[in-house]
């Protein structure tokens, strides 16, 4: 913002000059008081007039004035202001809500001290707004991305200005997206933030996480872990019911923990018919609680009629095989039988008709070659295979090239320099799903032991794990079952060190696992498949569905369009292609509920296929998790930044850091008349030569 301090004339020059002006002008008259010979009245008046104007201007270039126009402006320094607007700011505190609170300060002092500043509202995503608009609409955001909002700041900042610091007012619950304080350090400019709400939690109860069992069977119990948090209520005790279908199925009570600290127990289920069955979780209600938003919450639990029936068969003894054998005998939802090749078994001797997924880890080369087809033939009929190429098979040259997308190696294992990461199509992918960042701890392991250094890979496969750019472990689909083809050694290594780490020392574990339960999967036959990234998601966040499309030979098919109905009704998502026939469509903003999707995958107008699925929209905001006002987390953003941190109370303490002084942008003279420019000269040329002629025509001496 500009403003126009000063503006005006200035005249400049040697005016002692000027002094002489009167002597110099009675000195004309009195020389021509008489002339000779005598001439008229008005000739004379000419002659003294020409003599003055000669005089005169001569006096004038020596005095030099100077005519000048001055124009001064400020700029005020450009400052964002970023005003919070999700749910967390309509919790009520000591008889008014947050977003009250910082609506009356902006109608008081702190209003007409950021008067000048651009103003932004914020909460899943930042909106540009003006300072009428912003305090009038009500908080109604379901999530807090701060972050975002501190990356917009400056494209609003520059429009006018160069931005000079940013305001961010807010409780600090940020929720959605990327850490603001790395935003914050990043941003090149001071943060500086005033924190609305008390820094003590209200009265509440709230479930903070249910996760049921990965697969449950029909006929079986099976039990929920529960976390719930509590303040103001500790000691007492709390009812959790469990309800499916509208029918109480199981209850329980439980004193409760310190507060502010997760408890965790356990609730008993009865046993669930097959399916995907839709549980409410909820806490019966107490009186004094600031938000009943967050004691229900809404899991799926697939039950499956029988454990998944796998076969491992080893090519021989092997530190990773061992550690394999453990893994999968460990998960409960697996029925595996275990075989170790001797010298003159055959790789696959028995029916594979009653297999669901077989696992052939390291077999020697002649092994594969005798029974390729009969393993092509099960997975195009809907089975599933996990091939894993160690030390055996890579040290007897390799094996001849397989119908199936296996990872072969081509020579020798050999060390690798580079640790295993998640490859850029693997993130999504389930057998790399993890309940946290384990996605990003596969990076902090050590290499592993033997890495192929040639392989036939094929290029419809989608690489989940890479080292050093080369694949470790592709992921395909082949007719109607599923391929997932691994290459390396050390797997159990890598397992021990993972606690070393720092890292869960299930992540290695939890990819074999979650690898075999992907190849079991039933709907591999089905040429458009789609499965929830979550079954449940807490409202104000994404629902994704990950869908995959195959052509009629079952290749994946890479341009597919897609109409999608939600519960009946158009609802176009955003789409965005993941590579090899995957394809990953996003809902935002959805209200709570149930939802049940439709899809149908066309290419030029022809049908590929249609499928359908189901998630829910848990009535539990991510805004309602944690009430309390985050100090910590404002500080460092502030801290990060070069800003500082107050409660909004005490706003006055940074008067003049919101709003700072302005600064001296434009100090211009322009030059309006100038006497030494060259036509004054010409003037007084022509005035001198007019009275020369003049006096030889009336004939003066």
């Amino acid at each position: 913002m500009i403003d126009l301090l000063n503006t005006g004339l200035d005249l400049n020059g040697i005016w002692w000059w000027l002094f002489l002006w009167p002597p110099s002008l009675w000195f004309v008259r009195r020389v021509y008081r008489e002339t000779r010979p005598p001439i008229t009245a008005r000739a004379r008046l000419a002659l003294q007039l020409l003599r003055s104007l000669t005089l005169s201007l001569l006096l004038l270039l020596l005095a030099t004035p100077m005519l000048s126009y001055i124009v001064q402006q400020a700029r005020y320094p450009g400052v964002v202001t970023l005003i919070d607007n999700s749910q967390s700011m309509s919790i009520r505190e000591g008889g008014s809500s947050r977003w009250s609170t910082v609506v009356d300060s902006m109608s008081s002092d702190l209003g007409e001290t950021l008067q000048r500043s651009i103003v932004g509202t914020f909460a899943e995503q930042p909106h540009l707004s003006r300072w009428k608009v912003a305090t009038e609409a009500p908080p109604d955001g379901h999530a807090t991305d701060i972050a975002s909002a501190l990356a917009q700041a400056p494209r609003w900042g520059v429009d006018t200005q160069r931005l000079h610091a940013v305001i961010l007012i807010s409780d600090g619950r940020h929720n959605l997206g990327a850490d603001p304080t790395m935003v914050a350090q990043n941003l090149g400019v001071p943060v500086h933030t005033l924190g609305v709400g008390s820094a003590t939690s209200p009265d509440d109860i709230q479930i903070v996480s249910v996760e049921a069992p990965a697969t449950v069977f029909s006929g079986r119990g099976a039990s929920l872990d529960l976390e719930l948090r509590q303040w103001g209520f500790e000691g007492e005790l709390v009812q959790v019911d469990i309800f499916a279908q509208d029918s109480l199925v199981a209850s329980v009570e439980r004193p409760l923990d310190t507060a502010g600290e997760i408890s965790s127990t356990q609730i008993a289920l009865p046993p669930l018919s097959a399916g995907l069955q839709s549980l409410a979780v909820q806490i019966r209600p107490r009186i004094g609680e600031i938000t009943q938003d967050n004691n229900i919450e809404t899991i799926f639990v697939l039950v499956r009629p029988h454990r998944l029936r796998v076969l491992v068969v080893a090519g021989g003894p092997s530190a990773d095989f061992a550690f394999l054998r453990r893994t999968l005998a460990a998960d409960s939802s697996l029925a595996c039988q275990f075989h170790v090749m001797g010298f003159q078994d055959e790789l696959v001797s028995q029916d594979l008709s009653e297999v669901d997924v077989l696992v052939l880890h390291d077999p020697a080369p002649t092994q594969i070659s005798s029974v390729d087809d009969v393993i092509h033939q099960f997975v195009l009929t809907g089975g599933g295979l996990l091939f894993i190429a160690g030390e055996r098979l890579s040290s007897s040259g390799g094996a001849a090239p397989s119908a199936l997308p296996l990872l072969i190696p081509a020579a020798a294992l050999k060390t690798s320099d580079h640790p295993l990461q998640v490859a850029q199509h693997g993130h999504h992918h389930p057998a790399l799903r993890s309940p946290g960042s384990e996605v990003a701890g596969w990076s902090a392991l050590p290499p592993l032991l033997g890495v192929a250094a040639g392989l036939r890979q094929s290029t419809d496969s989608t690489v989940l794990l890479e080292a050093g750019g080369a694949p470790v472990a592709t992921a395909a689909s082949v007719g109607g079952g599923r391929v997932l083809s691994v290459i390396g050694s050390g797997f159990w290594r890598l397992d021990l060190l993972a606690s070393g780490t720092g890292e869960s020392p299930q992540m290695v574990r939890r990819f074999w696992r979650q690898s075999v339960q992907w190849l079991g999967l039933t709907d591999a036959a089905r040429r458009v498949r789609s499965h929830p990234e979550a079954r449940v998601v807490k409202h104000g966040q994404t629902a994704q569905v990950q869908i995959e499309v195959f052509d009629e030979l079952m290749q994946p098919f890479g341009d597919a369009q897609f109409e999608f109905q939600l519960n009946g009704q158009q609802h176009v998502p955003s789409l965005q292609r993941l590579g090899s026939g995957r394809y990953l469509a996003s809902w935002s903003n959805l209200q709570p509920g149930e939802y049940s999707y439709e899809l149908r995958a066309l290419a030029q107008g022809n049908v590929l296929g249609e499928d359908t699925g189901r998630f829910v929209i848990a009535e539990q905001s991510i805004e309602m998790s944690d009430q309390r006002r985050d100090d910590a987390l404002l500080r460092r953003i502030s801290q990060a930044s070069g800003g500082e941190f107050r409660p909004l109370s005490q706003w006055r303490q940074l008067a003049d850091r919101l709003a700072p002084p302005p600064v001296l942008a434009l100090d211009a003279r322009e030059n309006g008349v100038e006497i030494s420019q060259s036509w004054w000269l010409l003037v007084l040329i022509v005035s001198l030569c007019g009275e020369w002629v003049l006096r030889k025509r009336w004939g003066l001496l």
